[in-house]
Formats: C-alpha cells, sequence, structure tokens
C-alpha cells in the first residue's frame, strides 16, 4: 500500500478556516436561542409574579408623566376611574382570537387625575358583509370604574388609520384629552350606575399564553453543531489523504495455475480438431 498523500497547505487552511466560521456562525446563533430564552423566561415570571398581586390604581404602577411603561408594571392588575370618550371608539379588525377573525374595540378612558388610559373593550366574531356588528354603548360622561390588566404599548407599523388600526399604539388612535398612561389596559370588569359587568360588548380578549418555548434546547444544539464543525473538517481531511493514497481497493486477482485460462483451453481444442483421426482417415480411403 502506498504511503499517504498529505493535501496541500491551503487545502488545510482553507477546509480549517471553513470549518472554524461555521462553528463561529453557530456559536453566535446558540447564544441569539438563549437571549431569547431569558426574554421569555423573564416574561413569564414578570406575569407570575403579577397574578398574585392586588388590584392598584394605573397612576401608582404607571404615572402618565412616564414615556414608558415600567418594566415591574407589565401583567399588573390596575384599576381607574372616569369617562369614556365615545368619539374615540376604535376597532382592531386583524387581530384573531385563539384562531377565530374578530374585531377588538378600544377607547379612551378620560380618569379623574387628568391623565387617558387606552382600555381594550372586548372583542366579538368578525360580523359577515350583511351583518350588524355589535358596538359597545359608551355614554359620554358617566362615571365608570374599569379593572385590567397593564400592557405595554405595541410598536407602530404604520399602517393603521381611520376608525381601523393595525397596533395598539397612540401613533394610530385619535389624540386622548389628557397625558396618556404608558401603557394599554385588557379589560377584566366595568363597573356603573347600572353595576359590573365583564364587558360592554363581547368577550374580554384573553390573555396569551406565555411559555418558555424550545429556545433553550435549540441554543444547546446550535453551540453542540458548533463544537462538531471544526472535528469534521479534520475527518475531511483524513479522508482526503486516504485518498489521495489510493485506498485499499483490490486489484484483480492473480492466476494461481491451478486452471488454464479459458482462451487457452479453447485454443487447444481448437488444434485438437484440426487433426484427423485414424477413423477419420480410413473413411476418407
Amino acid at each position: 500500500m502506498p504511503p499517504a498523500r498529505r493535501p496541500s497547505a491551503p487545502r488545510i487552511a482553507l477546509t480549517m478556516v471553513v470549518a472554524l466560521a461555521v462553528a463561529g456562525v453557530a456559536v453566535i446563533l446558540g447564544f441569539w436561542q438563549y437571549d431569547r430564552h431569558v426574554e421569555r423566561a423573564d416574561a413569564v415570571a414578570e406575569f407570575e409574579a403579577a397574578a398574585h398581586l392586588d388590584p392598584v390604581r394605573v397612576s401608582e404602577v404607571a404615572p402618565a408623566e412616564r414615556a414608558t411603561l415600567p418594566e415591574d408594571a407589565q401583567w399588573r392588575m390596575v384599576t381607574a376611574t372616569g369617562a369614556f370618550d365615545p368619539d374615540s371608539l376604535t376597532v382592531l379588525r386583524t387581530r384573531p382570537v385563539d384562531g377565530t377573525p374578530a374585531w377588538q374595540y378600544l377607547a379612551w378612558l378620560d380618569a379623574d387625575d387628568g391623565a387617558s388610559f387606552l382600555i381594550d373593550l372586548g372583542w366579538i366574531r368578525q360580523p359577515g358583509p350583511t351583518e350588524d356588528p355589535a358596538v359597545p354603548s359608551l355614554d359620554a360622561g358617566e362615571q365608570v370604574t374599569v379593572t385590567a390588566v397593564l400592557r405595554e404599548w405595541e410598536p407602530d407599523d404604520g399602517k393603521g388609520a381611520g376608525d381601523s388600526i393595525t397596533r395598539i399604539t397612540p401613533e394610530q388612535l385619535p389624540a386622548p384629552a389628557g397625558d396618556p398612561v404608558p401603557g394599554y389596559g385588557m379589560l377584566r370588569e366595568i363597573c356603573g350606575d347600572d353595576g359590573c359587568a365583564e364587558t360592554p360588548v363581547g368577550d374580554p380578549v384573553p390573555l396569551p399564553g406565555l411559555t418558555v418555548g424550545p429556545h433553550l434546547s435549540y441554543a444547546w444544539q446550535w453551540w453542540l453543531f458548533a463544537a462538531m464543525a471544526p472535528a469534521g473538517g479534520v475527518l475531511l481531511l483524513r479522508r482526503d489523504m486516504q485518498v489521495g493514497a489510493g485506498g485499499d481497493e483490490p486489484g484483480p486477482a492473480p492466476h494461481d495455475g491451478t486452471a488454464p485460462p479459458e482462451p487457452a483451453r479453447a485454443s487447444a481444442g481448437r488444434r485438437r480438431r484440426k487433426a484427423p483421426s485414424d477413423e477419420e482417415i480410413e473413411d476418407a480411403l
């Protein structure tokens, strides 16, 4: 067997550079998945912590003078007292609820302390072309007390306008009368002169199901792939060395002399057929 032929230096360098580059990308993707895991885990922890806290006035956890919602205010159950602005009623038509095409209604509540608090009033099944949709009854000046789950504003996509929006954000809503609370509330109860109800129309919008998800598992998979990439490069170079040496493929088996080759037997037969026998000579005479 001939000796193994070593791959050239450029071949070795290129193979290992590619292997290390793949490993580096896999490491980055692993940390990206890990960051997503941490983000989801923090959200789940905040949600579970807020679920065990008593409701407080929204001004205590999310004052209107703040531009963004405090981290510990997300998912808090809050209350506010004031009157709805009927002219601010807006429809969110692009948000299914539990897989059902739906309309969600939103309106500004002008609170007693001068702030304006956006409330997601509830949802109804998307009406058909010939159906009259149910609309919340909001009486101007009627004092109500709402209990809601506090959520942060959604990023503006620039597509909402008029009486229909695509994101729950002040940029797509009518201007409030007062300084806006830095977040909106998912209504859980509304109390007025006629008593209390879950929502003035339809059903309350359900809270999203929060889970950690598979991101940590994905991160470990990427890191394992990063560890395997350099080893794969080494194995590829070893294979190149074996191929360069001609491998272990066996050549044709040598003739051992125990039986004459077929062509030789055929030639002998032809030679025997050329010499006539005695009987053939007598018959010929």
